[in-house]
């Protein structure tokens, strides 16, 4: 039994390891501004294998709250992402923890109708490209193993989480990661540029990002992936400012969505702008009580607001109409995945190889820069019916669980499932117009992480379920 010294102790251990995981992030980022970035993913590496071998669950809450970071090796090798490989490092350290505890695999990856959906959506995807009449390429071949990445922290997330703690927690970590997103998007906002900062993190940038149009990009890739990245915070954001018992909890989701929103409107993504919007109407049916949310939501608009119009430089022409050359080039991409689909109705041309293949329906386009701007058409496109069939029937279900959560009488339960429902309805809104999973492995990451804590909400709650009509019966 654990007493009140032994509490007291295990806290002064927590506190004296989290000394310890600060001192090495800050002079981590110390040596960053005087040295390589090779050097720098170097020193990341070895940081990381030192809190996994010292306390595995930090080791989970670094790489979390590290996703907005995505360091790329100049190399000739296969793989050259950093944090691809660290994926599957959290999933081999969960296998080892639940096999040491006795548990299940079978029950770990098949377990529910969710997990061997995801799963068969995974095979149709290998399939659709292994057997492709086009072939892999190494570009194709690299988005594959970035998805498989995405699915494999899924399942360790799945399989690590056994409490509500460890589910907050994470929470936590991503709103406190989001902030740092936000005020260095702020930071290229006051700069007028993407800063010597970001180009020392992201030395293959300098050639491959457009030049500075007054668009940031903080952390990520591009402007549009960091839209869709903040669009899968924002509800979970929105859910804990309203819901969360915790004031501490509370106070830092409404700093997080109003410098989230901020961050969100400094991207000038129409589609980003939309896909919250549509976020916020959604949610706010779940949401109770309603005007406390919606006086929320007013009051973290307005600090947004007062944010934007002391940062803001010059007028916001892009978002008030669609420029020809954005319109015209969107409708040729979706006429050149439309184009693969009807040509290969089933299975596609290969998961991974629009990117490979639309110079052939685009003649004169630059081939391997661009995916189709459209979450929809890049699926059918890529996958034919098949695949586009299992990606709607992976979305159903798990928009069932967010809205069984969001329905739940615990309040932690609700704020999770509305967070869930969110993400869902905002990431299918934006993929009118956007395919965020292959381009920013960032914000694939982040989507699977967020499905990862509602199916491990949901079966705590099925688990919670269980056990009280158990006791019922005793």
């Amino acid at each position: 039994m654990l007493t009140h010294g032994n509490a007291i102790e295990t806290r002064r251990s927590d506190s004296r390891f989290m000394a310890f995981v600060i001192s090495l992030v800050a002079v981590t980022m110390a040596v960053s501004v005087v040295s390589s970035s090779a050097f720098l993913v170097a020193a990341l590496c070895i940081g990381l294998a030192a809190v996994a071998v010292l306390r595995f669950e930090w080791f989970v809450y670094t790489q979390v709250f590290l996703l907005p970071w995505y360091p790329l090796l100049d190399t000739t090798l296969p793989v050259r992402d950093v944090s691809l490989v660290l994926r599957f490092l959290v999933l081999a350290g969960v296998w080892i923890i639940r096999r040491q505890k006795g548990k299940s695999v079978v029950q770990w990856f098949l377990g529910s109708r969710i997990k061997k959906a995801v799963l068969i959506f995974a095979g149709i995807a290998s399939g659709s490209l292994l057997i492709s009449a086009f072939g892999p390429n190494t570009n194709a071949l690299r988005s594959l193993v970035r998805l498989f990445s995405y699915l494999a922290f899924f399942f360790a997330i799945v399989g690590w989480i056994e409490t509500r703690e460890q589910i907050e927690k994470i929470v936590k970590v991503v709103l406190s990661s989001t902030i740092v997103v936000a005020l260095f998007g702020f930071y290229q906002v006051l700069e007028q540029g993407y800063t010597d900062l970001y180009f020392h993190l992201y030395p293959l940038q300098e050639e491959g990002l457009e030049p500075w149009s007054g668009r940031i990009v903080s952390l990520l890739f591009h402007f549009n992936s960091l839209a869709g990245y903040l669009n899968l915070v924002l509800p979970f954001s929105l859910g804990c400012m309203v819901l969360a018992r915790e004031r501490g909890l509370r106070y830092l989701a409404f700093v997080c969505h109003a410098l989230a929103g901020a961050a969100l409107y400094f991207t000038a993504s129409r589609g980003g702008l939309i896909a919250y919007g549509g976020m916020l109407l959604i949610s706010l049916w779940f949401l109770k009580p309603r005007l406390l949310a919606i006086s929320r939501i007013l009051s973290a608009t307005a600090l947004a607001a007062v944010i934007v119009l002391s940062l803001q430089q010059g007028s916001a022409s892009r978002l008030q109409e669609v420029d020809e050359f954005t319109s015209a080039t969107r409708l040729a991409l979706w006429g050149a995945a439309g184009s693969m689909f009807f040509e290969h109705p089933v299975l596609g041309v290969g998961y991974g190889n629009y990117r490979a293949l639309y110079n052939d329906y685009l003649p004169g386009v630059t081939p391997d820069q661009l995916d189709a701007h459209n979450l929809y058409l890049q699926f059918l496109g890529e996958t034919g019916i098949i695949g586009f069939g299992a990606f709607c029937l992976l979305a159903w279900l798990l928009a069932r669980i967010a809205v069984k959560l969001a329905r739940d009488s615990d309040s932690f339960y609700c704020l999770v499932g509305i967070g869930m429902g969110g993400v869902l309805a905002a990431t299918l809104i934006h993929g009118l117009v956007d395919y965020l999973f292959n381009g920013s492995p960032q914000f694939g990451g982040l989507f699977w992480l967020l499905m990862a804590l509602g199916l491990a909400a949901f079966d705590q709650t099925k688990a919670g379920t269980a056990a009280a009509a158990g006791n019922k019966q005793s």
